[in-house]
């Protein structure tokens, strides 16, 4: 027995039950309590810190993939070398390795060959239930403006609509009774109706991109009858429609609160507006990217430099001396690490995962391989999406989310082929 626990290959029985728990347990508190999603992420890392090698096991694909993470954590530790406040750099360095995290649990993932598809579905299931449900008691019971869970009504609509497009996809893969398919169908309605009840008008525009995906995926496999995908097609709009009307007031609200900030935004920019201080932060990140091109401004001294061009005019708005971050993924990247971070990002976090993803949608020849190779191109496109206007690098619940999803979903996928 003492022997089993330290050696390669399937994972031994508490290993494979202490795994599956975790995964489960996190889609629904990740957005929903105080740090349990981090504890829960902690949990994992740490026996990752030991049991975490194979390495000359992998698949070149892999490689570059976990290569790709870690030269975003080196590209991000360079760009301090313009930094003044390395303290607060070094601060800043932190998310970074969290990411870097990976690497090991990704490792011990293979190692001890886990392959948790419906651990990580029916979480996902189960937290657009639980959001559901925080929502409506925050907005209908409490009577707040909107349901913003625990930490951020960002975070909040973000990972609801994230857990509805990942139980979509365990709906078009791996469930074939009626019973639960209908389950399946109310958890998504329940996710995208906690997503309305949070306004964040950045989440609905993954929905689109979802759909384009489904089409496209389609096109390259034809994993669906052509009944079928029509049928799903439609059951999505209608699904839609149906939250968007029973959810009017947050939708419409949402949608004429952003025409209204852009109006006010071309009035006077120096109106502090949402989307007027997010235009004022990307133009500053870009100001500070032609300054330094290569580097940027160093990790830390981003909320320093937004002072500044705040205090002399350079800034559109004065509102961005309040942030610490640029509201977008790419230009937070190009003005803290310049050039080099930005590529880095981009290769490290978006593309080497979904073409590892994209390798899996072209061999998957059973249910569980297509849940994963979907599920994971879901989650890299819909942070490539929320990205667009949320600094998802900086909040520890997107950190958490997208380390463990990418963790699950392709090692499950890499498993779960050599199995075959």
């Amino acid at each position: 027995m003492f022997t089993r626990l330290f050696s390669p290959g399937p994972a031994p029985a508490w290993m494979y039950g202490y795994v599956s728990i975790l995964v489960f347990l996190f889609p629904g508190v990740i957005a929903t309590t105080n740090g349990l999603g981090s504890i829960i992420f902690t949990l994992l890392v740490l026996p990752s810190l030991y049991y975490g090698r194979g390495w000359r096991s992998l698949e070149t694909g892999e490689k570059r993939f976990l290569l790709g993470i870690l030269a975003v954590f080196l590209a991000m530790s360079l760009s301090l070398v313009n930094s003044e406040n390395v303290i607060e750099g070094v601060g800043k360095l932190e998310r970074y390795l969290r990411l870097a995290m990976i690497v090991p649990l990704y490792l011990m993932f293979r190692r001890f060959e886990l392959s948790l598809a419906r651990p990580l579905a029916w979480g996902a299931l189960l937290a657009c239930l639980v959001m559901a449900a925080q929502g409506w008691y925050q907005v209908a019971w409490q009577g707040n403006a909107f349901a913003s869970g625990y930490y951020h009504k960002i975070v909040f609509g973000d990972l609801a609509i994230l857990w509805s497009a990942i139980v979509a996809a365990l709906a078009l893969t791996l469930l074939r009774h009626k019973g639960i398919l209908a389950l399946a169908i109310l958890a998504i309605v329940a996710g995208l109706y906690a997503s309305l009840l949070s306004n964040t008008r950045g989440a609905w525009l993954f929905i689109p991109v979802f759909v384009l995906l489904l089409v496209w995926v389609q096109w390259r496999t034809m994993w669906l009858g052509k009944r079928t995908m029509l049928a799903t097609l439609l059951a999505l709009a209608l699904i839609l429609v149906g939250a968007g009307l029973s959810q009017q007031e947050h939708l419409l609200g949402g949608i004429s609160r952003g025409v209204d900030d852009l109006q006010t935004f071309a009035n006077d920019p120096r109106a502090g507006t949402s989307w007027g201080t997010r235009l004022s932060l990307w133009h500053n990140s870009w100001q500070i990217f032609k300054e330094s091109p290569l580097l940027g401004t160093g990790l830390g001294d981003f909320h320093h430099q937004m002072i500044l061009m705040a205090e002399d005019g350079r800034s559109w708005t004065p509102a961005v001396a309040l942030y610490d971050h640029a509201h977008s993924i790419y230009f937070d990247a190009l003005a803290n690490a310049g050039l080099i971070g930005l590529i880095a990002m981009l290769l490290g976090y978006l593309a080497l995962p979904l073409w590892v993803f994209n390798q899996g949608i072209r061999t998957a020849n059973c249910s569980e391989s297509r849940f994963y190779a979907l599920g994971g191109m879901i989650t890299v496109l819909a942070f490539a999406t929320f990205g667009l206007s949320e600094g998802l690098w900086a909040r520890n619940p997107f950190i958490n989310t997208y380390a463990i999803c990418l963790v699950v979903l392709m090692a499950g996928m890499m498993n779960h082929r050599q199995a075959q």
